[in-house]
């Protein structure tokens, strides 16, 4: 059964994924931080990853960032989860290399249905990028300048 990293400074949203991931048979590791999961991804057997966006120390997205610059973990599954709606931080999160954002509170089978994808596709090798491209997309994000800003609607206000 394939084994989910999932990295979250709450206790009780950690423990509500994993039991949802385990009824489903998945191996589940669980990790209080981004230093904590980056100890769990050097020791390997990691399928795919749930960060939290919002932890102490290293943010999700930077952890994400890392992940994905590293050639052994470029490939794998990434998927953040926040209660952050801000379009900025989706798309700081997608920037980084993110597979997908969830936002909370979310409905428990939108969770497990995105989890299965991600893992579906991580078993495809069709859909996986052969070594010299994966080299190649890494050396296209690293030059990619970080201070471009993506410009957003601007809110519409109403009044009666």
């Amino acid at each position: 059964m394939p084994t989910v990293l999932i990295a979250d400074d709450d206790a009780d949203h950690r423990e509500l994924i994993s039991l949802a991931l385990a009824r489903l048979g998945h191996e589940v590791v669980e990790a209080v931080d981004a230093d904590s999961a980056q100890r769990a991804l050097a020791a390997g057997g990691i399928d795919a990853v749930l960060l939290d966006v919002r932890m102490p120390g290293s943010s999700g997205i930077e952890l994400c960032r890392r992940l994905r610059a590293e050639p052994v973990t470029a490939e794998l599954p990434i998927m953040l989860i926040s209660a952050d709606v801000n379009n900025h931080r989706i798309l700081a999160a997608m920037d980084a290399g993110a597979d997908d954002y969830l936002t909370k509170p979310y409905v428990r089978a939108e969770l497990l249905s995105r989890v299965e994808l991600l893992l579906v596709r991580r078993g495809t090798t069709a859909t996986r990028p052969a070594t010299a491209a994966t080299a190649a997309l890494l050396a296209a994000r690293a030059a990619v300048p970080r201070s471009v800003q993506v410009p957003l609607p601007r809110p519409v206000r109403r009044t009666a």
